[in-house]
């Protein structure tokens, strides 16, 4: 196996035309590129500054009349007038000006354990908040068009180190239920997993308490007291009615404390992913495109990470969707990844 670094940025896009450019080559190269060859984003910003100074820009082509579209609403429209469309599907817009990629979502899932935050349409759909109708590598190279800087994904050998990159500013627009227009940190979507069990050491059960008891277990094997998901400040005081141990109220007053709602805190980083070029067509893929757009766990082809350890198995996700705070399934949600300066 042999994998690369995707291609460090250049340099900025110079003028308006440039942008224009780089759209269109975008498109131009999805259009004719074979579905596992991805261009590097070097590639494409290099003929963009070599190209801009020619009179005549050619149009995009028109998409296909059978291509269904989501209509945004006139509140988000507003939002992306500034900004050049970098994919046919129009879903990945980049706003030189305001410093900005905006990307065209929908709400996928709102009560998922969550591996992704946003993923291409149609790939790991249950295990994520948004996804998106475009190619990774739409996204990589709007990033690198803005001046962000790709670092390199997760490591986890001989011990773990973080992500790195350019740090990202992710916001989440819509327009609720109400007509209103909204606009949050991304992160106010994601809380730690609270729907886990949570244990402590206890040399015996309750006793006289028959269990299971609503959520409350007892391991006789490892001698452990046992509660899962959210602990309500109800529930908390009946079980602490129950045993008037030391150890039991100290495990149920930490149940309580540890299952309250926690939003996510960790900074979303340019990882960038990573190419694998096959050794027998010598054909090379973008191992973004296998769902790995962004991630709020940590995988070693992730293009946009959580700069911190959060695992990604199964039982162990460090978190969830925080569903109260997440529009219906479907609705449009723009995405406004804002790197740092």
């Amino acid at each position: 196996m042999r994998s690369q670094r995707f291609g460090r940025r250049p340099g900025k896009l110079a003028t308006a035309m440039a942008v224009a450019m780089a759209a269109i080559l975008v498109m131009h190269i999805a259009a004719r590129a074979d579905e596992n060859t991805v261009p590097s984003a070097s590639e494409i910003v290099e003929q963009t500054t070599t190209q801009s100074d020619s009179q005549e820009v050619p149009a995009p082509k028109p998409e296909k009349a059978e291509q269904k579209k989501t209509e945004l609403p006139a509140e988000l429209l507003k939002l992306t007038q500034s900004a050049t469309a970098l994919n046919p599907e129009k879903t990945v817009m980049l706003d030189l000006k305001g410093g900005r990629l905006i990307v065209k979502t929908e709400v996928a899932c709102r009560n998922c354990i969550l591996e992704m935050l946003c993923v291409p349409e149609g790939i790991k759909e249950h295990e994520t908040i948004l996804r998106v109708k475009t190619k990774a590598y739409v996204i990589h190279t709007g990033l690198v068009a803005l001046g962000a800087e790709p670092g390199r994904p997760a490591r986890f050998s001989p011990q773990f180190e973080p992500p790195s990159g350019t740090k990202l500013s992710i916001y989440a627009a819509w327009v609720d239920e109400d007509g209103k227009l909204q606009r949050k940190d991304v992160r106010d979507w994601v809380r730690h997993n609270i729907h886990r069990y949570y244990s402590a050491p206890l040399s015996s059960p309750p006793p006289g308490l028959k269990l299971p008891y609503k959520e409350l277990r007892w391991d006789k094997f490892n001698n452990e007291i046992l509660w899962y998901g959210p602990l309500s400040d109800t529930d908390r005081d009946d079980l602490l009615s129950k045993w008037d141990n030391v150890k039991f109220q100290d495990a149920i007053r930490s149940f309580h404390a540890d299952s309250k709602s926690r939003r996510m805190e960790a900074d979303f980083v340019f990882a960038g992913s990573q190419f694998y070029t096959d050794p027998e067509t010598n054909l090379r893929t973008y191992q973004a495109e296998g769902g790995y757009l962004i991630c709020v766990a940590n995988f070693g082809d992730s293009m946009i990470d959580v700069r911190e350890e959060s695992s990604a198995s199964d039982g162990a996700q460090a978190y969830e969707a925080w569903t109260e705070h997440i529009p219906a399934e479907n609705t449009p949600v723009l995405l406004e990844i804002v790197p740092a300066k």
